[in-house]
């Protein structure tokens, strides 16, 4: 972030009479280079800055609730970031944040932004436009804590996303969260103009949401007698997990979402992962059971009867009482992944629905996978009568669905993207590999390299024709909870790298630019702090780079923090503090050495970094054959 203190009465000779009421208070200016960036940013820096004070007024079109609405989340983030209370009407004049809607700009996602001495002036193409554009005027004051007025610096930012579908999904099955938790996280997903919150609902290990035509789901379903302590150990904590959302609670986080102009996806996956239906209602099953909720996580044989007419019937009136639910979600999300057919092959329902089908097993598509496909139409079909859409994961590709009515989810890879697209399915890309917050592989990566991997990753791949890359509609990340069960590890999973997910979502790629990602991520961390979310701290650490120089075996050291922090090392193995040596330039070493290295900001010190360089006769040297 941009600072700029200045006196008062300096400001007094660019806008006379405006800030009487500010004494002597020193000005801070923030900066419109923001998380995601705007399309287009254009500063004034010879002409003076807006100055928020307790005088500012935001001013909103008298009639407009939704605008109404924002204006009063508007004035709350300035008081959160900078300490000052500002007013709200529909009356404009000077020093007023005027909030407007214009149809006539071209996306309806996209807003434009002027900043004046006198005047903010903020058009969107419609509300959530304009909500847009608060949210970079909430990320583009400086954070004072009421020590100091903060102002926005004069220029103009036209902007607008990538993506429609910019979308965070949040597993709640494996572990359950509180409905005033998730609105935390909604305000995360807000925060970096996120507008789905894909709702993981159901899984083997709990089912989460009140379906009042089968009270067992939640009153048998919900619960769980004790969870594996971890992957493959065969230990169990003995600590029963339960929960589960009311449609009233369900309800209600919707409506929170939609003040932030988000809107919330159900998913309840079938005919796979539904061990705690399972255990609620066994007929559904092939072999009547009995069941019980998962303990453990993985894939299980355990799933639906797809041959039964009652258990396709339990899945329409399941997806009927969704959509009563979530009656402005354009998609229901029916999973559709994982479904082993070992029960299947078995089921004489199975087999006898298969053949009264007349399935048969093809190079590409065995008849079981077949059936499934039949399930999930059938289904779809319950979907479109309420003029909805189907969402499922990327194994309904194994079954040849109708790419008119089926939007993928593409999970497995790159390669089920680039698939989907090419069979004209609308898709959207969240890869295991690089948009699985949670998983376990990938979260071995730390600090800059765990945020490269998500903002390098490119949604469109160049294996598409520019037709077919047309059918990526939108990138979302995922966070599963196996081993997520508390706010602090949610909360580091996805931070910093939502930020980085934010910007694949809304930006240009053709601006993709790492370096000056990172030089914005110091103020969205400092954002981050000021709400108390727990970002995943091993981003501060520093980073130690050995090169060698000429032929001599001389390493050169340089010693990186994304965010220029101050940094301190020790060459003979304690452990660095504030008294040590301060890293001013790149340094050489010619002997084995222990390099440690912490930086310290603002007192606050990060982990120590560690590198040793063991020299022999080849260290630093080119190898020969």
């Amino acid at each position: 972030m941009k600072k700029n203190s200045v006196k008062i009465w300096a400001i007094y000779l660019l806008a006379a009479g405006s800030l009487m009421a500010c004494g002597t208070q020193d000005i801070q200016t923030g900066n419109l280079n923001v998380i995601p960036l705007p399309q287009e940013i254009v500063e004034t820096p010879s002409a003076a800055p807006f100055v928020i004070n307790s005088s500012t007024t935001i001013c909103y079109e008298e009639g407009n609730e939704k605008l109404a609405g924002t204006a009063r989340m508007l004035a709350g983030y300035i008081k959160e970031v900078t300490g000052t209370e500002v007013k709200i009407g529909t009356k404009a004049g000077k020093n007023c944040i005027i909030l407007k809607v214009d149809p006539s700009i071209t996306h309806k996602e996209g807003y434009e932004l002027n900043v004046s001495v006198d005047v903010i002036t903020l058009t969107g193409a419609t509300e959530a436009g304009v909500f847009y554009g608060c949210q970079t005027i909430h990320k583009a004051l400086p954070i004072t804590d009421g020590k100091a007025l903060a102002s926005l610096p004069a220029g103009t930012v036209k902007d607008f996303p990538q993506y429609n579908y910019r979308g965070f999904m949040i597993d709640v099955g494996r572990h359950f969260f509180p409905k005033e938790y998730l609105k935390e996280l909604i305000d995360v997903m807000a925060l970096h103009n996120i507008n789905y919150f894909h709702w993981h609902l159901t899984e083997d290990q709990g089912w989460r949401i009140e379906i009042k035509k089968y009270p067992k789901l939640t009153e048998v379903g919900s619960y769980r007698k004790e969870t594996i302590t971890a992957p493959g150990s065969g230990k169990f904590d003995g600590t029963p997990v339960s929960g589960y959302y009311t449609q009233e609670d369900a309800k209600e986080i919707v409506a929170y979402a939609a003040e932030r102009f988000i809107t919330v996806i159900p998913e309840i996956d079938m005919p796979g992962h539904m061990l705690a239906a399972l255990a609620s209602y066994p007929e559904l099953g092939c072999t009547g059971g009995p069941y019980e909720t998962a303990t453990k996580f993985g894939v299980f044989k355990e799933v639906l009867c797809g041959g039964n007419p009652q258990t396709l019937q339990f899945a329409k009136d399941v997806v009927n009482e969704l959509m009563d639910i979530f009656p402005d979600a354009p998609y229901i999300h029916i999973g559709g992944d994982e479904c082993p057919k070992a029960e299947w092959m078995k089921c004489p329902k199975c087999q006898a629905k298969i053949k009264e089908l007349g399935l048969h097993d093809t190079e590409e598509h065995s008849k079981e996978n077949q059936l499934q496909v039949y399930f999930m139409n059938e289904v779809e079909k319950e979907i479109a009568k309420r003029g909805k859409k189907m969402l499922a994961w990327d194994e309904i590709l194994e079954g040849n669905p109708n790419p008119e009515t089926t939007t993928v989810m593409a999970w497995t890879g790159i390669k089920a993207s680039v698939k989907a697209a090419q069979l004209g399915h609308s898709t959207i890309v969240c890869p295991i590999s690089h948009l699985y917050f949670s998983n376990p592989g990938y979260n071995r990566l730390k600090g800059i390299s765990s945020v490269e991997r998500v903002y390098m990753f490119e949604p469109q791949s160049e294996k598409l024709t520019p037709e077919e890359k047309k059918n990526i509609i939108g990138v979302q990340g995922c966070i599963w909870t196996e081993w997520t069960k508390d706010s602090v590890k949610m909360e580091w999973q996805m931070m910093p790298r939502i930020a980085a997910l934010s910007e694949l979502q809304w930006c240009n790629p053709e601006r993709k630019d790492l370096n000056g990602f990172l030089k914005r991520l110091r103020h969205q961390m400092d954002l981050y702090e000021l709400y108390g979310y727990h970002y995943k701290e091993d981003i501060e650490d520093v980073t130690i780079s050995v090169k060698p120089k000429g032929q001599d075996g001389i390493a050169v050291v340089e010693l990186n923090t994304f965010d220029n922090a101050s940094v301190y090392y020790t060459l003979d193995g304690s452990e660095p503090t504030s008294e040590s040596l301060r890293y001013t330039e790149p340094f050489m070493i010619n002997r084995t050495t222990t390099i440690k290295a912490r930086a310290i900001r603002n007192g606050r010190e990060s982990n120590v970094t560690e590198e040793t360089l063991t020299y022999n006769l080849a260290t630093m040297h080119s190898i020969t054959p």
